[in-house]
């Protein structure tokens, strides 16, 4: 009979003395990977960009820009960084003949020599996305290259981009570009707005 009970005892300890294998070990304490957080294109034909320059006689050039490219991109975790390039040439002005000739020339945009017009966020928060904020970064503007400070308007759905469009807005300097034309009639301040729409893309 002891002999009965001290087998019973030491059944249950020989199997906790046997060793785990250390593979199983590792499965069992490391936690599955992530998924990795997609990049996302921007679908140009549903993006656009928009430029209006207001004019001392209560007049304004509202500029409108459909060739839009780039991708909103992973940053560290949390953040984003977003590049949106517009194609000058594409630009298109509302209003008298004039009004276009202008501002596509060398005194304003000067669209012939500088087509490209590139902003570069720097990275912000996933908060920011969603709820809105500063983004900053750098524009490029007929050749030149400017730190600014843009504001993202809060998203109106769960999947910002996706389901609904980024709208970014902000003030720049058109002197601050080298736009230093007919300085009594043209205000200094630009309106930029821009509507995002993205597409998957690869994975970073």
């Amino acid at each position: 009979m002891r002999l009965a009970r001290a087998r019973a005892w030491l059944l249950p300890l020989a199997f906790a003395l046997v060793p785990i294998p250390t593979a199983a070990l590792v499965a069992a304490t490391t936690p599955a990977p992530a998924a990795p957080v997609r990049s996302f294109a921007i679908d140009g034909a549903r993006s656009g960009a928009e430029f209006i320059v207001r004019l001392r006689l209560r007049m304004r050039a509202h500029g409108r820009i459909a060739a839009v490219s780039g991708e909103l991109r992973p940053d560290a975790p949390g953040s984003w960084r977003v590049e949106v390039l517009a194609d000058g040439s594409a630009l298109r002005v509302a209003g008298p003949r004039w009004m276009e000739r202008v501002t596509r020339s060398e005194d304003f945009l000067d669209v012939e020599r500088h087509p490209e017009i590139r902003f570069r966020s720097a990275p912000f928060s996933e908060r920011v996305l969603h709820a809105g904020g500063r983004v900053r970064g750098q524009l490029t503007l007929r050749g030149l290259t400017r730190p600014v400070s843009f504001r993202l308007l809060p998203s109106a759905c769960a999947q910002p981009g996706r389901d609904c469009d980024l709208r970014v807005q902000g003030i720049i300097s058109r002197t601050e570009f080298g736009m230093t034309a007919y300085p009594r009639s043209v205000k200094d301040d630009v309106e930029l707005r821009l509507r995002v729409r993205l597409l998957p893309a690869a994975s970073p």
